[in-house]
């Protein structure tokens, strides 16, 4: 296939459609027609001689070729509206344009929602979505400019990426009110002694609490886990279970009906939250403009 005889457009409906998954919302992202981007999908169904998305309830789901494509062109893409679209100065209220952050379930409870509110007020055509990740694990996506920024621990990162400190955590045990298994203090053997739940979207049964108790010569059992941190209360709650979650989260979970919030029978040392991304955005202004929403949402989290 030539790329001279392609047209760019195209491609860009192509990556419109498989994000959006609607064709009017596509179309609208576009700024064309519905029947105008139903016109370039049959043009794209010809060209790749694949019918590249199929409607289902709920929405246009992608074939194996579309995700191929899509794969393949979208950090080109990218890479050619990064080099054509950075103004010498960012106007929010004008600004339009989709960020994608990838954070996990932490992220998205806590510091979400403070950023979105922002956004609507000074930037009311910014569309922000995002991309659950278990830890550590959207690397790759941030490499290739799937995702803009993420939302993440720091240590460990990439020399190609860039950090910066949003603030600290620390981290509670929730249990419920009459777990008869502890007292009016958790005690370490009580931690051990009761069975846990955790939030591990992966169903790893092993975290960093593990690694501290295996310094002091204990170890808990781990019998369930769970997918994200909204399923805590239920299961929790009447049982002999227990659950470390981070401090926030924890704070946010203790005000449920029937549970309470633990300070750790062990000295846990606080870590950092951080947002990250590609050192080459350094300097992008609509990149700064980003970070700079990100961080005051933050101020307004610490």
């Amino acid at each position: 296939m030539n790329i001279e005889h392609i047209d760019l457009n195209l491609i860009k409906a192509l990556v419109a459609i498989y994000e959006e998954r609607q064709v009017t919302s596509a179309a609208e992202r576009l700024g064309i027609t519905q029947p105008g981007l139903s016109h370039a999908l049959g043009r794209l169904r010809d060209l790749f001689d694949d019918e590249l998305f199929v409607r289902r309830q709920g929405g246009m789901v992608p074939t194996a070729v579309a995700e191929d494509v899509y794969g393949r062109v979208r950090p080109g893409l990218r890479l050619l509206q990064e080099s054509v679209e950075v103004p010498a100065r960012v106007d929010p209220r004008t600004l339009d344009r989709t960020f994608v952050l990838g954070m996990n379930d932490y992220g998205a409870h806590i510091l979400l929602p403070r950023l979105i509110h922002r956004i609507a007020v000074v930037a009311p055509a910014v569309r922000l979505k995002t991309r659950h990740y278990a830890h550590r694990t959207q690397f790759e996506d941030l490499r290739d400019g799937t995702i803009d920024l993420s939302i993440t621990v720091t240590g460990g990162l990439p020399s190609w990426i860039s950090q910066e400190i949003l603030f600290e955590e620390t981290a509670l045990a929730v249990a419920a009110v009459d777990n008869p298994m502890i007292g009016e203090r958790l005690t370490l053997d009580a931690y051990t002694a009761c069975p846990h739940v955790i939030m591990a979207p992966d169903g790893s049964v092993r975290n960093w609490v593990d690694e501290i108790l295996s310094e002091l010569g204990r170890s808990r059992t781990v019998q369930h886990t769970l997918p994200h941190f909204l399923a805590i209360p239920p299961v929790v709650v009447g049982t002999n279970l227990i659950t470390t979650t981070p401090r926030r989260i924890a704070e946010q979970l203790g005000k449920s009906d029937g549970l309470r919030t633990y300070e750790l029978p062990f000295p846990v040392p606080p870590h950092h939250i951080v947002q990250a991304w590609r050192r080459r955005q350094d300097r992008n202004p609509v990149h700064r403009w980003l970070r700079g929403e990100v961080r005051a949402a933050a101020a307004e989290v610490a």
